[in-house]
């Protein structure tokens, strides 16, 4: 990008400087949700083969949206992955859409050649998966991840769970069943004829992300469920291409968290809100018996506030938004509908020790890296001033090496930070935020604000070869926010 046309996006006239509250005043964004919820909630089957093909096909949904969609088998979201650890998981992927792709196994810990890495992409054709699942119990999941095209083909619905179990999780006899609801939480832009649409502008590219006005839970929109008044088990998924999410509930009810992105934390933790950015997964107990009101639990993301970081860069963020509601707005999710006429009730009794973990210590660290997170004129965002090359080694480390990361955001605009190959320990952040209830436990993405610096521990213990980490804001990633890290 040029002077003249970065220049023209940021603006030097009178417009740079109107105020924020003149933008969002300028939204048709409602919050009315006296009739939002009008459609159920569905659920994606179960992987029963051994093929996962991606192709394309027009897509209607709910009888008034459409969508040029590219699917997993015919499906959106795609078919969920079970699978125990300890099981081989072997799948062909075969690629029918029409443009290079290749499949990541988001959170997973799988040899180089089998995690999706850009520089494997094929264009058509099949390319084999066939790795041991060895890890924690946890819900991960799987989208693709090919340079510069990841944006649209996870946004056009190639995305799906990935869920491990093992028997430390199934001893706890969580809700499980039909009590146990995998949820991806996603925003889309629709415009007036109904069509869902990708298109991001330069704005969107460079700073905010693709941020939509509507929602979509499971391909649903402003869907609603039908509950018993117990507990139930919420495997939430923050699907989106850019937007984070602060969940709650309507009226402040609190619930538990009990896992992140690496599966179960060490102890449940109680709250009323948790911000789930790009990526990152989050675990919830949810007692529909307790604490709300009338047949209603309406799950919503509450207002948050997001840092300017000061400065040019601060205001610009803010003014350069496509159309929809700007980050850390508030809007509807999803109701539950609580049928209190069954009379079916019943509670759970959680352990305060849900796992036994073996967290690296910052003793065991053998060095320290800094990782900058910039926005570079002329160039975009970059991550220690450089844009992704797909066979540049930027980071190397030596295996079974344990060393601790310090991410430090220079920008105007939050950068959810996502490291393949590992799971890792979120230590610190500064600022008044202090750790997320998920950062107790383990963690593959981290969210990092506008001059934030979040500190974590890694213990390299992947096979050798070579992996990339990258911010999960997908239009940054596409635009080269994303590096080459070699275990040796």
């Amino acid at each position: 990008m040029d002077r003249k046309t970065f220049l023209k996006y940021t603006g030097t006239g009178a417009a740079f400087f109107l105020p924020p509250s003149f933008i969002t005043s300028c939204m048709n964004f409602s919050t009315d949700t006296s009739d939002i919820y009008r459609y159920p909630l569905r659920f994606p089957d179960p992987l029963d083969s051994d093929q996962l093909r991606a192709s394309r096909d027009d897509l209607t949904i709910a009888e008034q949206y459409t969508l040029d969609s590219l699917q997993f088998n015919g499906s959106l979201p795609g078919p969920t992955v079970r699978i125990k650890r300890g099981e081989r998981f072997q799948v062909q992927f075969q690629n029918d859409i029409g443009q290079e792709s290749i499949i990541h196994w988001h959170g997973m810990i799988v040899p180089p050649d089998m995690d999706g890495h850009p520089k494997d992409v094929i264009s058509e054709g099949i390319y084999s998966y066939d790795f041991a699942i060895n890890q924690r119990a946890g819900t991960y999941w799987y989208h693709p991840h090919p340079h510069k095209i990841t944006g649209p083909q996870v946004y056009r619905g190639l995305a799906g769970f990935f869920i491990v179990t093992d028997e430390e999780e199934q001893a706890l006899n969580l809700p499980s069943g039909d009590y146990e609801l995998p949820l991806v939480i996603q925003d889309r832009k629709i415009d007036d004829a109904g069509n869902i649409y990708y298109d991001p502008s330069m704005p969107e590219r460079m700073m905010t992300g693709y941020l939509g006005e509507h929602i979509l839970v499971n391909g649903i929109p402003n869907p609603y469920h039908e509950v018993q008044p117990r507990p139930y088990r919420l495997r939430l998924l923050n699907g989106s291409n850019a937007r984070i999410y602060n969940i709650a509930f309507r009226n402040e009810q609190s619930f538990t968290v009990i896992g992140s992105d690496g599966g179960l934390l060490p102890q449940p933790v109680e709250t009323k809100e948790l911000l789930l950015a790009p990526g990152e997964r989050a675990d919830l107990l949810v007692d529909f018996s307790n604490g709300f009101s009338g047949s209603s639990a309406e799950l919503i993301s509450k207002e948050f506030s997001v840092p300017s970081n000061g400065g040019m860069m601060g205001n610009m963020s803010q003014m350069m938004g496509g159309g929809g509601p700007e980050q850390g707005s508030e809007f509807p999710l999803m109701e539950f509908r609580i049928d209190n006429t069954s009379g079916t009730s019943s509670s759970m009794n959680l352990p305060q020790q849900l796992s036994e973990v073996n967290f690296p210590t910052e003793d065991d660290a053998v060095r320290t890296r800094r990782i900058e997170l910039n926005m570079e004129m002329m160039t975009g965002h970059t991550i220690n001033g450089r844009l992704f090359e797909m066979l540049r080694v930027d980071e190397e480390v030596t295996q079974g090496d344990s060393e601790i990361w310090e991410f430090v955001n220079n920008s105007a605009v939050p950068h959810p930070m996502h490291i393949h190959a590992v799971q890792f320990k979120v230590l610190s952040r500064s600022g008044n935020r202090g750790l997320h209830p998920t950062e107790t436990g383990w963690k593959d993405t981290t969210l990092v604000m506008p001059g934030e610096r979040v500190r974590i521990i890694i213990q390299f213990d992947a096979p050798k070869g070579l992996y990339v980490f990258h911010c999960h804001n997908l239009e940054h990633e596409d635009a080269g926010m994303m590096a080459n890290l070699e275990i040796t």
